[in-house]
């Protein structure tokens, strides 16, 4: 279940424990918001350092999503984007993504967001048949570009040893054919359409109209993330973007943890 906290980007900064509440918040329920980051480029980096590493991919240590004449994704378009996790294809797949708004639409570009482990149990419950389909096929997913070809396998919903849900992987514009039998095929996609259609209920979805200086870091093998369709020829729009390494993010908050105790929650 995603609860839509925010905690101001200078209180952030200051306070080691409310960086401590910020990130025990952030492993509970996958997502945190922060308010008032200077909305400059530098912004993004100068508040994830404090959150953790930021990893480095072949777009650099950062990206900025804004729509561009010749776009190589459809991420930079003004086009809505339907709910999805970022880099199924990377190994390893992005821990953590942050989105710092610089330029906000004056009329659409909402941020959406759904809570993967939510819909993973949803689906258990619901149709068994098609949750154990998806946690046991492997699913090949492929991103090529002028500057990359990455390549890799994984279930649209990875479980532990003992069963329980740890990630999930939805992109359906990297999803490449599945080496799969005629009726394999045929059961995977009717669980395919299953998981997808639960993401278009309203529901499952919190809707953000994120402002100039406003921040979101979101665990990204757990919340999904999308956004509605804008118009950019008039009004620009453009969120700077960073991946950071999960296992920093949790090292910082075991830390502060160390340091100040569990955190209590409302």
């Amino acid at each position: 279940m995603i609860h839509a906290r925010v905690l101001r980007g200078n209180h952030f900064r200051s306070s080691r424990q409310t960086r401590h509440y910020w990130l025990q918040r952030l492993l509970q329920d996958g997502i945190a918001f922060l308010s008032e980051v200077p909305a400059i480029e530098s912004g993004i980096l100068e508040a994830m350092g404090l959150m953790g590493r930021v990893a480095e991919t072949n777009y650099g240590q950062v990206f900025d999503v804004r729509a561009v004449a010749q776009p190589e994704n459809l991420a930079y378009t003004d086009l809505g984007l339907g709910l999805h996790t970022d880099n199924p294809y990377r190994e390893p797949v992005p821990g953590f993504q942050a989105l710092h708004t610089l330029i906000a639409a004056p009329e659409g570009g909402d941020s959406l967001f759904a809570d993967g482990f939510a819909l993973a149990e949803h689906l258990s419950q619901t149709a068994p048949e098609a949750y154990a389909v998806l946690t046991q096929t492997a699913v090949p997913f492929h991103y090529r570009s002028s500057t990359a070809d990455l390549y890799a396998e994984r279930p649209l919903i990875q479980l532990t040893c003992d069963g329980a849900v740890s990630a999930v992987h939805y992109n359906n514009r990297s999803v490449a054919p599945l080496r799969l039998l005629a009726r394999e095929c045929a059961s995977f996609y009717a669980a395919y359409r299953q998981f997808a259609n639960l993401l278009r209920e309203p529901r499952f979805q919190v809707i953000a109209a994120l402002k100039p200086g406003d921040l979101v870091l979101f665990d990204n093998q757990r919340i999904l993330h999308g956004r509605t369709a804008f118009t950019s020829a008039r009004h620009p729009r453009h969120l700077r973007g960073c991946y950071l390494t999960r296992d920093s993010v949790y090292s910082a908050a075991a830390l502060l943890q160390m340091q100040f105790g569990y955190a209590e929650f409302s």
